[in-house]
């Protein structure tokens, strides 16, 4: 009897968007976990994640740039990378900053990355959804950027806190690492600008 091998299927670049979303969300994780724990391993694992999601962007780019014909708009495609890209560098940029400026992750910091997290699992719902279900994504990209709004008020209740105290350098320590948790939320709003940009062209 002969066995005959059958050929991997391709990845298509929904499956490579879906692959950087997944690397986005264990950055996050992880970031969340550094926030909690204080473990220095898990700060490496960020890092490390984001060599991952770099790679994985990569792949994408080298695809697409070998691609004639694209199932979304070219442009479309390369923003939405670049935006998932950009989440999992604001990842590893904020562990950069709480070990250079020597900062202990506070409870507020904590609910922010946790707040992120859910961000990216929706995310995540958002873009593995826009080949086959459309309204699925539509109203995951909808509640994200409601997110977005969630994560802004709880930084500034987090500044709020921090600027009673009379300490200034460790005022401008994390007011840096607020700064960059803000700007991440941000950026997952305009990734979802991206995805319903792509769902009404579709």
């Amino acid at each position: 009897m002969k066995f005959r091998l059958k050929n991997k299927p391709r990845e298509t670049f929904y499956d490579m968007l879906i692959a950087q979303a997944n690397y986005m969300m264990k950055g996050m994780r992880l970031l969340n976990e550094y926030c909690i724990t204080h473990d220095e391993k898990i700060a490496d694992a960020v890092i490390k994640t984001e060599d991952e999601g770099d790679m994985a962007r990569r792949v994408l780019i080298d695809e697409l740039n070998k691609t004639f014909i694209t199932p979304i708009d070219r442009e479309d495609l390369f923003k939405l990378s670049s935006k998932l890209d950009e989440i999992l560098d604001y990842a590893k940029t904020s562990v950069d900053e709480i070990r250079f400026f020597g900062v202990v992750p506070d409870q507020e910091m904590v609910d922010v990355t946790a707040a992120l997290l859910d961000m990216t699992e929706h995310i995540i719902l958002a873009v593995s959804n826009m080949e086959h279900h459309e309204a699925i994504a539509r109203d995951e990209a909808i509640y994200v950027k409601g997110m977005e709004n969630k994560v802004g008020d709880m930084t500034i209740k987090a500044l709020a806190t921090l600027f009673e105290c009379d300490d200034h350098r460790k005022i401008f320590k994390y007011r840096e690492i607020y700064r960059h948790l803000n700007q991440t939320a941000d950026i997952g709003d305009e990734a979802m600008d991206c995805v319903l940009k792509v769902l009404v062209k579709m």
